[in-house]
């Protein structure tokens, strides 16, 4: 094996083992992660995307994309190649996700069933006018909420079930409603939660 398949393989096993922690913390190895695909749609999906997205970053682009049917046939996730997704990350509910290629994703970031990360613009001629959300660490989105265009979710933030997010969400902020309007905030329930770890 080359130093890039080496390496290739380090981060995926490295991406893989944190999404498991997020899922059962304790130890990880492949042991676990294979007996929790078994209860765990999430799990299943999470080695769909990292394996592309790792690809992706050794420039597999061809092969990353290949993997795009086979993950929405036995998951149902729709994934182009290009995302770039931290650590940790939580697919509650797989099935109906769909993120464009170029969504940026922090670390500790949630996803309950349907949520789609769109373009601005259905016209595939406008490609290089796209924009693509970023999501901040620790953020959770709830059932088939949809972003639309370069949106930034913020740190922690919460988008509710079937929001559309037209624009950014601040850091901490609770979202609901078409389009999405702030109706909390949950700074002081994540710092107590930290503060309790």
């Amino acid at each position: 094996m080359s130093a890039d398949q080496l390496q290739g393989w380090a981060r995926f096993q490295d991406l893989v083992f944190s999404d498991l922690q997020r899922y059962r913390p304790g130890e990880a190895s492949w042991a676990h992660v294979l007996f929790r695909c078994i209860t765990l749609p999430g799990m299943v999906a999470s080695l769909f995307v990292r394996a592309m997205q790792v690809l992706d970053e050794h420039g597999k682009t061809r092969l990353a994309n290949a993997l795009r049917t086979p993950a929405h046939m036995a998951i149902g996730i729709d994934l182009l190649p290009g995302l770039r997704i931290g650590r940790g990350l939580m697919l509650a509910h797989p099935h109906g996700v769909a993120f464009g290629g170029q969504v940026r994703i922090g670390d500790n970031v949630t996803f309950a069933g349907g949520v789609t990360c769109a373009a601005r613009y259905a016209d595939e001629n406008m490609a290089e006018e796209q924009e693509f959300a970023v999501i901040e660490d620790g953020a959770l989105l709830g059932a088939h909420a949809v972003l639309v265009g370069g949106v930034r979710i913020g740190k922690h933030a919460m988008v509710g079930a079937n929001t559309v997010v037209l624009s950014d969400v601040p850091d901490y902020a609770v979202v609901l409603g078409v389009p999405a309007r702030q109706v909390g905030n949950r700074k002081d329930q994540v710092e107590g939660a930290e503060a309790a770890t």
